[in-house]
């Protein structure tokens, strides 16, 4: 249920929509899961990047203006030449939210990146997730010293 969260979240950064209309966005969600048959793979298995994009072409729409996967075809960029994306991307403007894939051997998750620094990132996460140190990260191989994967390749840029 994660990634369903992480979208209402950003939908909530981006257009500055209220708790009601947040609670409709995520009951809209699973309604349009359950019409697609993938509720139940859904909650038992988790949500893949396909849709993902399905959800937000195909629910939340013209809600969220420019969704863009800058790194979809580069799996291997270095941890610094993400970090400095990401970092420039929430730097262009208000309202603006990163939605990312975390992975390693403590997590399985979506969350929404909503502020960085040249040291932490910090998350707006329904998991209560608030923020990793930048030297405990990676984008490849998870190690005992680089715990914690951010996945570029599963990363949209939402504004």
């Amino acid at each position: 249920m994660c990634a369903i969260y992480s979208i209402v979240n950003a939908t909530r950064i981006v257009t500055g929509i209220n708790e009601e209309a947040s609670r409709e966005l995520f009951s809209r969600i699973i309604v349009y899961l359950e019409r697609t048959s993938e509720l139940s793979t859904v909650l038992t298995e988790g949500i893949g990047l396909q849709k993902i994009g399905g959800i937000l072409r195909d629910v939340v729409g013209d809600r969220i203006r420019h969704r863009r996967m800058p790194f979809k075809h580069h799996p291997e960029v270095a941890l610094d030449e993400f970090w400095q994306a990401m970092a420039r991307f929430l730097d262009g403007g208000a309202n603006r939210a990163i939605l990312i894939e975390l992975g390693g051997p403590a997590w399985d998750h979506w969350t929404i990146v909503h502020s960085i620094t040249a040291k932490q990132i910090r998350f707006f996460d329904s998991h209560k997730l608030r923020r990793l140190d930048r030297h405990r990260c990676t984008t490849t191989t998870a190690t005992s010293l680089r715990p914690h994967i951010l996945c570029p390749t599963h990363t949209y840029s939402l504004s």
